[in-house]
């Protein structure tokens, strides 16, 4: 039986959950095709729930959060070496948005609150690399939320994808981790609901950009979740 474990890094937006299920269900949603045959564990881990025994997983997803890795909160600091142990233990680590932003922080990377604001919408990234861990694509237009970055990669850490905004958009470690900036887990109706959610806090000028992409535009998360699943298998 393969084991996967998820570590939640925050609750969904207090005005979606009703309508919307947590970060792990939209997971397994995107996983579909291979997370009915695993055995998943949850741990909420903002509620300082961590895993007792990291060598029973053989992989491990780190979600997205309204938090930022830069925050002075204890289960943050415990999240910092758990990555520290699962990157030595060299079992298979894909970071999501925040995810993607604790690993770099973990791993001596650096990660800020962006000058530039939110990026959100569905934006193109660009790859750096063929036939990474993302798969063999040179172009992928993924759904953004986010107003950290990761400005700095971590020592070791190839630069898989990135554009103009987000320069540092996925990076990889070896083969054992993945780490990607962007929500491919996301629907864009779920993307234009938690934007409304938060437009008090969004420029009007990205706000507009934004609902006009998620509108019209098509992304490619299920495009990349088989590729997700063999890095998590460890199936290149």
């Amino acid at each position: 039986m393969f084991n996967l474990c998820i570590l939640q890094a925050g609750p969904i937006n207090k005005n979606l959950v009703q309508d919307y299920p947590s970060y792990d269900k939209m997971f397994s949603s995107l996983l579909n095709e291979k997370i009915q045959f695993w055995n998943v564990d949850v741990y909420n881990i903002y509620d300082n729930i961590f895993p007792e025994k990291l060598t029973s997983y053989n992989a491990f997803i780190i979600t997205g959060s309204a938090y930022g890795v830069y925050e002075n909160y204890s289960w943050i600091r415990e999240l910092f070496k758990v990555i520290k142990k699962i990157v030595n233990l060299k079992i298979p680590l894909l970071g999501i948005c925040f995810g993607h932003q604790a690993i770099a922080q973990a791993l001596g990377g650096h990660v800020v609150k962006s000058s530039k604001g939110w990026g959100i919408g569905i934006k193109e990234i660009t790859t750096k690399k063929s036939n990474s861990l993302l798969g063999n694509f040179n172009k992928l237009n993924l759904i953004f939320f986010h107003q950290d970055q990761v400005v700095k990669l971590p020592q070791n850490a190839e630069l898989i994808a990135g554009n103009s905004f987000c320069n540092i958009s996925s990076f990889s470690i070896g083969d054992s981790v993945l780490a990607l900036q962007a929500h491919p887990e996301f629907n864009k109706d779920f993307s234009l609901k938690l934007l409304n959610a938060r437009k008090s806090s969004v420029d009007p000028a990205t706000y507009l950009e934004a609902i006009n992409e998620l509108e019209t535009l098509e992304h490619d998360g299920e495009l990349i979740a088989p590729n997700i699943i063999n890095f998590l298998e460890q199936k290149f």
